[in-house]
């Protein structure tokens, strides 16, 4: 009996064991499989945090456009997160017959890279182009853009009206903030323009001025460019900015003239009046109608010389005098002493009478003729050579020779005594 109750009592200790054991083991197992949980689902939530949320966007998603006509929309990925990724473009819901276009830059595309944590301004170029048909009836249409790739997927949704009489959502300007200016002859004058497309869709312009005088020149350069054009693509609800240059003819006239830069594209003619204000230039010229400013004479007689009296101003100029400065004993006179008038960019010929002094030696001599008014005045200086008669240089050498001869006839008959 006792060797029983002794096997029994080692069973129920060991049965007590067991179940402190199980229960251990239950309840050390709970917080570490709460833990195990815990640290699995940690992961999800920095996957998520890294993700983070891409938009897709366009400033203007409602357009109204007529039938046979095309608009285009910026679209804008934007992404919060640090995970790029390449997604695929895509339109649902188009209607039929019409026809879109996803364009990057100048290109047709169907995919786009998002970068990590893509601002607005850094998203890529981006754009979509819609042409709705001819036979489109007037109605309100919806039209969805696709983004999906990776954890993106995002859909723009596009309304656009279809209105026959809808011509344009407004007029275009075309315009600049200084209109007026003024320079002197030779100035190169720029006008910084701007010109706005507000209808709904692309335009090509193409410009010209009117009204420039002959001999004129107008050119237009586009913004960010060095290369002049005839005409400038401008899209939809965008501007252009346009720098126009007039140059004026050389011999322009001080006064003002009125030009108009015209911007032109199908239904649409802008123009932009402008005006260039020519201010006084006085300026003169006195030379010979050849340019040579050489020429000889001899000594008390007079030699006539043309002279050529230029306005290269572009004012008339009125009351001119001439005046000369000559070696002593030398006489300067003109056939006329004053010029009426010259007009701008024109010339009078005047003959000056330059008599050398009777005493002057052989040599050059240096005269100088002024053309002056109140408002101007013009130095021209003549080189004189003097020089003598071939007849009495003929003259000179022959006495010469005569002295020459007789002095070796005396010294032959006296050298014989």
């Amino acid at each position: 009996m006792k060797k029983t109750a002794g096997m029994l009592r080692k069973r129920v200790v060991r049965s007590v064991f067991g179940l402190l054991a199980a229960g251990l083991l239950t309840v050390t197992a709970m917080p570490m499989q709460a833990a195990a949980d815990e640290e699995e689902a940690q992961p999800k939530m920095i996957t998520e945090a890294e993700t983070g949320k891409v938009t897709f966007s366009t400033d203007y998603p409602g357009v109204t456009v007529k039938p046979g006509g095309t608009s285009t929309f910026t679209l804008y990925i934007t992404n919060t997160g640090s995970e790029e990724a390449t997604v695929e473009l895509g339109a649902e819901d188009l209607p039929e017959g019409w026809e879109g276009r996803f364009k990057g830059s100048s290109n047709e595309i169907s995919m786009v890279h998002v970068g990590a944590y893509q601002t607005k301004e850094d998203s890529p170029s981006l754009s979509y182009s819609l042409t709705v048909p001819e036979d489109t009836k007037e109605d309100t249409y919806t039209v969805s853009l696709s983004a999906k790739g990776g954890n993106i997927d995002e859909v723009l949704a596009l309304t656009v009206k279809v209105d026959a009489e809808e011509k344009k959502i407004g007029a275009g300007k075309f315009t600049t903030d200084y209109a007026q200016q003024e320079g002197v002859a030779g100035t190169k004058f720029s006008y910084t323009t701007t010109l706005t497309n507000n209808s709904g869709e692309n335009m090509t312009y193409s410009l010209s001025a009117e009204g420039a005088p002959e001999g004129w020149n107008v050119t237009f350069t586009p913004s960010g460019t060095t290369t002049t054009t005839s005409s400038v693509p401008v899209d939809a609800g965008a501007s252009s900015t346009i720098k126009a240059a007039v140059v004026p003819a050389q011999n322009v006239t001080a006064g003002e003239y009125p030009i108009t830069f015209v911007a032109a594209c199908a239904g649409e003619t802008l123009e932009l009046p402008v005006t260039v204000r020519i201010t006084g230039t006085y300026s003169l010229t006195t030379t010979t109608p050849t340019g040579n400013l050489s020429a000889s004479a001899y000594a008390g007689e007079p030699k006539d010389i043309v002279l050529s009296i230029q306005n290269t101003g572009n004012i008339d100029l009125t009351a001119i005098s001439l005046k000369a400065q000559a070696s002593t004993n030398w006489e300067v006179t003109f056939d006329q002493d004053t010029i009426n008038s010259i007009p701008a960019g024109g010339n009078v010929e005047v003959t000056a009478h330059i008599t050398p002094a009777k005493d002057a030696i052989l040599g050059d001599y240096v005269t100088v003729i002024t053309a002056f008014n109140d408002a101007v005045s013009s130095d021209c200086a003549l080189r004189i050579s003097v020089q003598n008669h071939t007849g009495w240089g003929i003259a000179a050498v022959a006495i010469v020779a005569f002295l020459v001869l007789g002095l070796v006839q005396i010294i032959r008959k006296f050298g014989r005594r």
